[in-house]
């Protein structure tokens, strides 16, 4: 069953919080949670008042995942200040929306509202709104001269003098020879270093009077072409108190650029930085710039990315360098969201702070960890808005940075975090154990006490004194297997792999693990960055009274084996992320698989988009006597199924 959580299947009321085979919704008493994607990624697009409120209105562009664009209405200001907005009403354009045409907004002075995207490297397109039916209609073309080369994202800002400033990110040609890299594998030198040079980018803009009629643009250089590594996600404009005009940039790796304009030209570059005056960077990869102004000095800078949408309130201040200085990000909430936790969630289902109600710990792409606390019970929880869980006083916030992600720079921002909650140092409170995308594998030890739980700093787990690498983007599978704590990852062969806890540091190995008819269990049917990415649960699913594995898949894993795994050689060729339920034939102390089945909701295979999906169990719905399971998903939510609709 393909199931995707898109901001078409979004408009519901506050209701019930669980039903099978959907989304959890989100628990808020007052109906306001953090703001739920359209997909891995939001692209703001800009902001203009559609229903002529004093308040603007979002627009989204979701990606190509799960095409759409989407209009969310201003609602409230919660009691901090952030922009609540109501649920996507989607907008009907002109041609087939596939997410790949990159696009922006901008409002007028008679409030028309303008829609451009890219089509090409050199030529864009535009409509305006009509807001009576919520669409863009007639499409218009417009030529871009002037570039070297054809421009990634683009943007469109008013100038204090009434033009519009359009503005093209160009990369900058290296003069070195590149190597080609293979699609996902990582050819650093010996040394350490990436071979290639990093890409940089800059802008070329072009001025135009009006926007009617508008055929041709003619850009010239705005700044060098040497301003961020990568890429430039997107402009916006802001004009402060004083008349200064700026245009703002979010940037593929998070930092927030402010650029003064003053005739058309751009000052030397600035920054928005937080009241410490060190720069402020979006939470997330990317970062698609908004500006949001309202009436009595409620205004702020909306940054999207994958896997959220924050808000930096502006303090309206300047530090002695000409930085722009911005309150830190918070969440921008929506109406009636489902329970959202970024993108890639991987939750774990456990009592967090020992009320006796069953939480969500989630790791996300970001490389963060959240806490869903539940206020409702277990057969009706209302899950909240997602705390991050700190470790040593600090948020948890893993970044692979330069080298120790296997795809390179360019993917230097996903943290990939996958936890699972045990009791791994035996002293009776929750800890995490995780996988990330370095690879690595440690653990949180909960030194708190059962109400209060506090984690202490990240440690590695050892083996043989060395530190345990295995398949990166994987969920460790944790669990007691007769009477001893085992550990199960993807090892270097991309095998699954036990091992025994020796301590709460090091654990020994045990072997790889089996099929019944004694062969190995392979992870996938390809190399590089496509190897790991298992996300395993350790669980008595059939109630035998032994251990099986619950194993969330991407895509094109092909689990035991390249020829006939799942799900990749399933009879139906349609790929999709899979639960796999792999039955234990053997004993706790002995496991020994069977070949994996398909888990299927109301007699369809489960499949959940394309990198990931993440399972885990526990008495949370139904009777409250039943283990029933939830799912992460690529979008960020969390998918309930009740036992009795599950088959495999």
């Amino acid at each position: 069953m393909l199931c995707f959580a898109t901001a078409s299947t979004l408009s519901h009321a506050q209701g019930k919080l669980l039903e099978s085979g959907k989304p959890i919704k989100n628990g808020s008493v007052n109906g306001v949670g953090q703001f739920a994607s359209p997909s891995l990624t939001g692209l703001i697009m800009g902001l203009a008042n559609v229903d002529n409120d004093e308040y603007p209105d979002l627009f989204i562009q979701s990606d190509s995942r799960a095409p759409g664009t989407y209009l969310y209405y201003f609602k409230k200001l919660t009691e901090k200040g952030e922009p609540v907005f109501s649920q996507g009403v989607k907008v009907k354009l002109p041609f087939k929306d596939t997410g790949e045409n990159r696009s922006t907004i901008v409002e007028t002075a008679d409030k028309q509202v303008f829609g451009f995207w890219r089509f090409g490297g050199k030529v864009i397109k535009s409509s305006v709104l009509n807001k009576s039916t919520t669409s863009f209609d007639e499409l218009k073309t417009i030529t871009v001269n002037g570039l070297p080369r054809g421009f990634s994202s683009f943007g469109v800002v008013k100038t204090p003098e009434g033009k519009y400033l359009f503005l093209f990110t160009v990369a900058n040609e290296s003069s070195s020879p590149v190597i080609k890299i293979q699609t996902d594998s990582a050819y650093y030198t010996p040394e350490g270093f990436w071979p290639n040079e990093l890409i940089e980018v800059g802008t070329y803009a072009a001025l135009a009077d009006d926007l009617n009629d508008l055929k041709t643009l003619n850009a010239k250089p705005l700044t060098t072409l040497d301003q961020t590594y990568y890429g430039i996600s997107g402009y916006t404009g802001y004009q402060s108190a004083n008349k200064e005009q700026y245009v703002i940039y979010g940037t593929r790796f998070g930092n927030i650029h402010a650029y003064q304009v003053a005739k058309g030209k751009l000052h030397s570059s600035k920054y928005v930085v937080n009241k410490n005056h060190i720069i402020q960077r979006s939470p997330t990869v990317n970062g698609y710039p908004g500006y949001f102004k309202g009436p009595k000095n409620t205004e702020g800078l909306l940054l999207s990315g994958e896997g959220g949408i924050f808000f930096y309130k502006n303090t309206q201040q300047k530090d002695k360098n000409g930085n722009l200085v911005f309150e830190d990000a918070s969440a921008v909430m929506q109406e009636n969201p489902m329970l959202y936790g970024g993108s890639l969630v991987v939750p774990s289902l456990a009592d967090w702070d020992g009320d006796g109600l069953i939480d969500i710990i989630s790791g996300n792409s970001a490389g963060n960890i959240l806490f869903f606390k539940n206020t409702g019970t277990n057969v009706q929880p209302a899950y909240q808005n997602p705390e991050a869980l700190t470790a040593g006083g600090t948020s948890i916030h893993v970044q692979p940075g330069y080298r120790e992600d296997i795809q390179g720079p360019y993917e230097s921002r996903w943290g990939y975090v996958c936890p699972v909650v045990y009791d791994w140092s035996g002293d009776g409170l929750p800890d995490i154990l995780t996988g990330d995308s370095r690879g690595k594998f440690v653990v949180y030890i909960n030194k708190g006490s059962k109400t209060q739980p506090q984690l202490t700093i990240e440690q590695p787990l050892f083996i043989k004194g060395l530190d345990v690498h295995g398949g990166w983007r994987s969920t460790p599978g944790v669990a007691n297997l007769a009477g001893k704590d085992a550990y199960v990852i993807l090892d270097r062969d991309n095998q699954f792999h036990l091992y025994y806890k020796i301590d709460a540091h090091n654990i020994e190995d045990a072997g790889k693990l089996k099929l019944t008819d004694g062969s190995y269990i392979n992870g996938h049917r390809r190399k590089g960055g496509q190897v790991g990415r298992a996300k395993i649960h350790i669980v008595d699913w059939d109630g035998d009274g032994v251990k099986d594995m619950l194993v969330g898949t991407g895509r094109g894993a092909s689990i035991p084996n390249p020829t006939t795994g799942l799900p990749y050689n399933r009879a139906k060729k349609n790929e999709g992320a899979a639960v796999l339920f792999m039955k234990n034939a053997g004993t706790d102390a002995n496991p020994v698989f069977e070949f994996p089945k398909m888990m299927k909701f109301k007699g369809d295979d489960i499949l959940l988009g394309a990198h990931e999906c993440a399972p885990t169990t526990s008495y949370i719905g139904g009777d409250g006597k039943t283990l029933n399971l939830v799912v992460g998903t690529e979008y960020g939510t969390f998918i309930y199924y009740d036992r009795k609709d599950l088959s495999w």
